[in-house]
């Protein structure tokens, strides 16, 4: 099984998502790898670094400069997470292609919904099923900010998570000390960080 975590945008979610899927699935039983292939922003391997130095567990991630390079590890693992690139669309059709599941993660402004439906419709065109991507939005100031997107997104024909993500200091403290968007200090955090892990879930099931 893979899924990949793909965005038009540097700051879209998309590491966020991988790596908090990555704890989410592996305390679930998955044996579960996390494929970096962001050479640049290497995101997820040095959270993952992170998280080993807090003694938080060791993560099953590695850095990829090529996508067929990562796909190959999905034969020995229940689950293959690909953290991709921003802004290239050829490496997320490549990453799509050998995907399960597309997950396009957003905020909810126009400027960050935009490119990425259209990432997605480009997608589509290139020959991936519809069915495969799903969206997800995160970092949403208020919860009227985050229905208006997900609306949008549907207005497109778009699957879309009925979680959102809200744009919440204790998200960004707990991924920069190595931990998932469910191991903050806070409950309620937790609770909807927890949901939107369940909800994929559900879908790949």
């Amino acid at each position: 099984m893979i899924i990949s975590c793909v965005g038009q945008k540097g700051g879209g979610s998309k590491s966020t998502h991988a790596r908090t899927l990555y704890v989410g699935f592996t305390d679930a039983g998955w044996k579960t790898h996390l494929a970096d292939i962001d050479e640049k922003q290497q995101t997820s391997l040095k959270w993952a670094q992170r998280r080993e130095q807090a003694n938080l567990g060791a993560v099953d991630c590695a850095l990829y400069r090529r996508v067929d390079t990562a796909v190959k590890m999905a034969d020995k693992f229940d689950l293959l997470i690909i953290d991709g690139r921003p802004a290239a669309e050829t490496t997320s059709l490549d990453v799509a292609e050998n995907s399960d599941l597309v997950l396009i993660s957003t905020g909810t402004s126009i400027d960050d919904l935009e490119p990425s439906l259209e990432l997605a419709r480009e997608l589509i065109k290139k020959g991936i099923s519809r069915d495969k991507i799903v969206f997800s939005v995160a970092k949403s100031p208020s919860d009227s900010e985050g229905r208006k997107a997900k609306a949008t997104i549907e207005e497109w024909n778009f699957a879309v998570l009925d979680t959102v993500i809200p744009f919440k200091s204790g998200y960004s403290s707990a991924l920069d000390s190595g931990r998932a968007l469910f191991e903050t200090p806070f409950k309620t955090l937790n609770e909807v960080a927890k949901k939107m892990v369940e909800e994929i879930h559900d879908i790949i099931n």
